[in-house]
């Protein structure tokens, strides 16, 4: 979804940061609701670095939907479960969800979407003449998937600012593992919306 490559660089270093921290944190979880949202962390930090990497055709775009839709209702029922971090459960959940849009938005033909010729060779054509072909097609998200990617992608801005002035901030700024936990959050939402805003038209 990322082109630029320094900005592919910085989105692949921010998801593998997310991933190894999640991945400890679950190790480190006292509790099974803890522990299922940074196993939930890890697994779409792993997913996000599949999507900055892999071409259309290597995404298992239905599987991926399905696995993260399941992901979504996990962080309700936890939510259900366990009302003192009800908002951190709403913002989990909408994580997931945000990953079956994501998965939707690069097979575009789930939404809509039209293909798009990308790059083109010349072709002998006979008598001396040549014609342009195309070399591959890519997949144009519809106008209002484009708004609904930029909405989103300032959205999750908006949230990277809000973990960092939470978690650095009042007296749970003193606790090491709150100000990390908030640092990370932030990384991945900003990291998420360097993957969605590429998309917007």
């Amino acid at each position: 979804m990322i082109t630029d490559p320094f900005l592919k660089w910085a989105a692949v270093t921010a998801f593998t940061v997310t991933a190894v921290y999640w991945a400890a944190r679950s190790a480190q979880a006292e509790s099974i609701p803890g522990r299922l949202a940074a196993i939930l962390h890890v697994l779409m930090s792993l997913a996000m670095l599949t999507m900055v990497w892999s071409p259309l055709p290597d995404i298992p775009t239905v599987a991926g939907m399905t696995v993260f839709a399941g992901a979504a209702v996990v962080s309700l029922a936890l939510l259900a479960a366990h009302r003192e971090h009800h908002l951190e459960y709403v913002y989990h959940a909408g994580m997931m969800a945000t990953m079956v849009w994501m998965y939707a938005v690069m097979d575009s033909t789930l939404i809509g979407g039209t293909p798009m010729p990308s790059g083109s060779e010349s072709m002998h054509a006979g008598h001396g003449s040549t014609m342009a072909m195309p070399t591959t097609m890519t997949m144009q998200p519809p106008p209002w998937a484009a708004y609904l990617n930029l909405t989103i992608g300032l959205l999750y801005l908006a949230v990277a600012a809000t973990w960092i002035a939470h978690s650095y901030r009042g007296s749970a700024a003193t606790d090491p593992a709150h100000r990390h936990g908030g640092a990370m959050q932030a990384v991945m939402a900003a990291a998420t919306a360097a993957m969605l805003l590429p998309y917007t038209g």
